[in-house]
């Protein structure tokens, strides 16, 4: 049975993943592809499947598959080497969470159990120009700031996205930071929402870094030299992701959300503290019938032009860095007159 070509697509909150995702999706569509997706998700709800209704998704939810879900990973591979051999399938593409390292995953991937099954053909990393210099400076925990490194580091092509929100100096002040975190043939392809020749992205690609170290590095930057099947790497494992995903990073999920104004939600998004990086879900609009869903990084807000097409309950999921939660929760029933 012939190789899953296989593609990661990695990238801190907010850079543009899913977007991305679409488009490669849309391609593959065009040249009559079968396409797998896999999407990984910190919460336990993903307010994006709607945009994938006709697609082969697994979703992994409530976790990193890095590290802190790895195993559901390794199970839905299982799955997907079955269904591979009752259907074929052309390509699988695979995004991880805002805070995982690709490493992780390809070093799952590239494992005894998969790697005659799944044949990864590049790790795709997005990079948020608008905020990557600013994310330098507010994260000061070592720990992030490996992880931001080796979601470069990791990478086989990079795609700096949103270059139209920042001036050419910023810009190429970026270039510079992230060239020295690259090999030299790793190739940085400029772009505004994701917008990308996908016959370029879609190339077989080698690197170093990622083909022949991704057993020393594991979750959230950490070095250690040790085997996957050593429990003491397991165990310090999973504790360095938990320290990124529960004492720096944090979701927040608000429920029974009441109908607002593109405006209210807009405003009270913009107000939030500086530690809010990430804001996605589903909304009722006070002026429009039916359910919409947002988008909210870079201090952008963009809301859906069209309801969806199915029932879901409304809500909102907020990731951040360093946030006080009982803050969050007083500025949102204060914002929507909450009792």
């Amino acid at each position: 049975m012939k190789k899953i070509p296989t593609y990661i697509i990695s990238g801190f909150l907010g850079s543009g993943k899913t977007t991305l995702l679409l488009h490669l999706l849309k391609y593959c569509k065009s040249q009559k592809k079968k396409a797998a997706i896999l999407l990984n998700e910190l919460g336990s709800v993903n307010v994006e499947n709607h945009l994938f209704e006709d697609e082969n998704v697994f979703e992994l939810l409530d976790g990193c598959i890095c590290c802190s879900i790895q195993e559901d990973l390794k199970a839905t591979l299982t799955t997907l080497e079955e269904s591979h051999m009752e259907k074929p399938i052309d390509v699988l593409f695979v995004e991880g969470t805002g805070v995982a390292n690709p490493l992780e995953i390809v070093e799952v991937i590239a494992s005894p159990p998969f790697v005659n099954s799944f044949d990864i053909q590049s790790v795709i990393s997005m990079i948020d120009a608008n905020a990557y210099l600013d994310n330098q400076d507010i994260f000061t925990s070592k720990t992030i700031r490996d992880l931001l490194k080796n979601q470069i580091k990791g990478a086989t092509v990079v795609v700096l996205n949103k270059v139209d929100l920042v001036k050419e100096k910023q810009l190429q002040k970026i270039e510079v930071k992230i060239s020295k975190l690259l090999d030299t043939n790793t190739p940085v392809i400029k772009t505004s929402y994701g917008n990308v020749d996908i016959r370029e992205l879609l190339q077989k690609r080698s690197n170093t870094t990622v083909f022949s170290h991704q057993h020393q590095t594991n979750c959230c930057g950490d070095s250690q030299h040790s085997s996957c099947n050593d429990h003491k790497h397991h165990h310090d494992h999973k504790h360095h992701h938990d320290h990124v995903q529960h004492s720096s990073i944090k979701t927040i999920t608000f429920q029974d959300v009441p109908s607002v104004t593109k405006r209210q939600l807009k405003k009270w998004l913009k107000s939030l503290p500086e530690g809010i990086m990430r804001g996605k879900g589903y909304i009722f609009l006070q002026d429009k019938p039916g359910l919409y869903s947002f988008q909210y990084s870079s201090n952008q807000v963009h809301i859906g032009d069209l309801p969806l097409k199915f029932v879901v309950d409304p809500c909102i999921v907020l990731i951040g860095k360093d946030i006080d939660i009982t803050t969050i929760q007083n500025s949102y029933a204060s914002k929507f007159s909450l009792s």
